[in-house]
Order: C-alpha cells, then sequence, then structure tokens
C-alpha cells in the first residue's frame, strides 16, 4: 500500500478509537446524554461504528502484509503474537487496577445515575479469571453475546465479568485475520476460486460483523486512488450517508433489507442496531477511501500519532475509566463531568504512550521475527 494511504487509515483509526472513548464516558458520566442527544451529537460517541470500522481498516492493511512471501504458519503466529501479547499486558493492568479499586465504578454511578456504570461488575480480580481471559475468552472463545461458536454461547461468561469490556471485539479480530489470510493464500493460487469464496462468504454471512473483514480486504484490490472521475464526489456522498446511518438507528429500510438477507444466511446480524452501525461503518470507510478532500486532515501528524496509540487507547480506556477516574470523581471532581473528563482523555493518553512503547511497539517487533515451518514443504507441494 502506498504510505500516504496508510498515513490516512491511521488518522481514521485514531478518530475510531477516540470515538469509543466518548461512547463508554458519556454512558458513564453523561447518561441522559447518551439516551436523549441531537441526534448529529451521538455521531461523536458512536463507537460501536468505530469498531466496525476498525474491522474493515484490519482487512485492507492485512491483505498486503499476507500477500509478502512467507509460510501461512507463520503469518497466523505473528498475528497471534501481535495481538496477544498486547492483551495480555492489558488484563494484567486491568486486573491490578480493579484489585485496587473494585467499587470505584459503583460509587460514581450514585453520583451520575448511570445503570450501565452500577451493574457493569467488570469482573473479578483474581489470578484464574486473568488467566482465563488471556488463554480463552479474549481470543479464541469470545463471549456469550459475541463469539464466533454460538453452541458454547451459554458456557462463555457475559461480557460485563470481562476485566476489560474491549476484548469482546479482539476475537473477531483474530478470526478475521484469519479469514483475511486465507483469502489472500486462495487468491494466490486461482482468482476464480477467490471470486468464489467472496461471493459463498456474502451469501453465508453478509451481514456478519466478520463479513467486513471481507469488505476490507477487497477494497485494499480496488483498483481506486481518490482522483478518478467522480471519485470525490462518490466519496462525499457515501461520508454523508455514513454519518446520517450513525445519528440515527432506526432506518425501516435497513431492517427490511437485513430480514430480506437473513433468509439466506447461515450467521448474521441479530438486530437493526449492530446492521445499521455496520452500513454506517461501511459508508464511512468507503468515504475516506473515495474522497481525497479529507487525506490532509486525516493524514496531518496528531491524528496519525493517536492512530499509532490507537491499540493502546483501546485496550486501556476502560480499566482507567471504571477505577481511577470513577474514585477520582467521587472523591474530588463531582459533579463537574467535564473535570472527569479532562482527566479521563489525559490519564488514558499518557497511559497509551507508555503501553505503546513498552508493550505494543515490543510485540510488533517480535511477531515479525516469528517464522514457523509450513505445515507441508515446498518440495512435497512440487511432487504433488
Amino acid at each position: 500500500m502506498r504510505p500516504a494511504k496508510v498515513q490516512y487509515l491511521e488518522g481514521l483509526r485514531g478518530i475510531a478509537a477516540m470515538q469509543v472513548v466518548l461512547l463508554h464516558f458519556v454512558s458513564g458520566f453523561m447518561p441522559d446524554t447518551a439516551q436523549h442527544a441531537w441526534p448529529p451529537l451521538h455521531v461523536l460517541y458512536d463507537g460501536h461504528t468505530a469498531v466496525y470500522v476498525f474491522f474493515l481498516i484490519s482487512g485492507t492493511v492485512l491483505t498486503p502484509s499476507f500477500a509478502r512471501p512467507g509460510a501461512f504458519t507463520s503469518k497466523l503466529a505473528r498475528r497471534v503474537v501481535r495481538l496477544g501479547i498486547p492483551v495480555a499486558a492489558a488484563a494484567a493492568t486491568a486486573t491490578a487496577l480493579l484489585a485496587l479499586f473494585p467499587d470505584a465504578h459503583r460509587q460514581a454511578a450514585v453520583l451520575t445515575g448511570s445503570a450501565w456504570l452500577a451493574t457493569d461488575s467488570s469482573g473479578a480480580p483474581t489470578f484464574a479469571h486473568v488467566a482465563r481471559e488471556i488463554g480463552l475468552d479474549s481470543l479464541l472463545l469470545g463471549y456469550r453475546e459475541a463469539t464466533l461458536f454460538v453452541p458454547l454461547a451459554g458456557h462463555l461468561p457475559p461480557m460485563e465479568l470481562s476485566l476489560d469490556a474491549p476484548f469482546w471485539s479482539l476475537h473477531l479480530e483474530l478470526y478475521g485475520s484469519l479469514l483475511v489470510l486465507c483469502l489472500v493464500s486462495l487468491r494466490a493460487h486461482s482468482i476464480r476460486a477467490h471470486r468464489i469464496a467472496v461471493a459463498a462468504a456474502a451469501l453465508s454471512f453478509g451481514t456478519h460483523p466478520m463479513f467486513l473483514f471481507v469488505l476490507g480486504h477487497l477494497a485494499s484490490l480496488l483498483p481506486h486512488n481518490g482522483r478518478g472521475p467522480g471519485e470525490g464526489f462518490l466519496g462525499l456522498l457515501l461520508l454523508l450517508l455514513g454519518l446520517a446511518m450513525s445519528a440515527t438507528k432506526d432506518w425501516h429500510v435497513v431492517e427490511w433489507l437485513r430480514l430480506l438477507l437473513a433468509r439466506t444466511e447461515l450467521a448474521g446480524a441479530p438486530d437493526l442496531f449492530q446492521f445499521q452501525s455496520q452500513l454506517a461503518a461501511v459508508a464511512l470507510y468507503g468515504g475516506v477511501l473515495w474522497c481525497p478532500f479529507v487525506w490532509p486532515t486525516l493524514e496531518s501528524a496528531p491524528l496519525r500519532h493517536l492512530g499509532r496509540l490507537s491499540f493502546s487507547i483501546y485496550l486501556l480506556h476502560f480499566p482507567i475509566l471504571f477505577t481511577v477516574v470513577c474514585l477520582t470523581f467521587t472523591l474530588v471532581l463531582a459533579p463537574s463531568a467535564v473535570a472527569a473528563f479532562v482527566l479521563f482523555v489525559a490519564l488514558t493518553l499518557l497511559a497509551a504512550i507508555v503501553f505503546e512503547r513498552l508493550v505494543d511497539r515490543p510485540a510488533i517487533a517480535l511477531s515479525r521475527r516469528i517464522d514457523v515451518p509450513p505445515l507441508v514443504s515446498p518440495r512435497e507441494m512440487t511432487q504433488k
């Protein structure tokens, strides 16, 4: 991918991370605003759509990465290490914070009136819990409300018992990465088989969040540069559509489309809210790809730096909010939600900078050095 393209996607990733941060803050400290805000303001803290934008970006940036020479097993192992080390470090951090301040979020909920902040137990800070969270729930099996292994859902913990609620998306991120890796490998052997696989995926789970990785993968293969005839205008229309779908999540035509597609799907979006959030993400992402007018803003140094910190921000902001920020709000800052927000953002960015340098960056470096022998050697493939 062209360096400029990576840069503006980095900026988009930074904006998406801050939307997730805002969603959790508004839900916990401004519950009335979360429920009754003027619809255009909802876009600012539409963290649900933002997570789906992450999936689209992953599909796009992983495609050229997986297309480089190397064994399938090595590429998969690198992805597991790249995700697993930061997840383990974030789980350990969340465990330590929750052990120190186990009731901080409930005390703050009394003052803010947030039912979400009051009912979320954020798990138990025990060794057994953190071991299961790292080894099974966060990546391999998922949680009861968000797992690819639906028959096991009844045996999995609910998301409210997670040490770090954003972990739910890492399960889809891991298997979405595997899906992209399979598509890239298949395309290297047969363009026709690749097209058949994409069509089969669209029919089988086109409304499921996993299909966003497929769309991101396809976006990386399109011969566009944002400067062709009409591309800028198309991008602008998609951006406006995405913003409108993000501001309101109750379009009847979207529900009609979801129910229509559900007739042929093996797995799909469970409700209108999720499906419209996904469609909003697709429209916004397509708008960014085809609208060069927004690239200079997204390529600005502050947004690109925020994008580099986005994974660290995503992993750390939730335990920081539920412990240190809630405790400080209860003891010092109440009833000023503005002061709590300033503290929240400052602590999250500071922690993310440290985490990115000490954990995330080394995890990436380590993953690049992994070399696992292929399951079938090139000689055996030639003989076959």
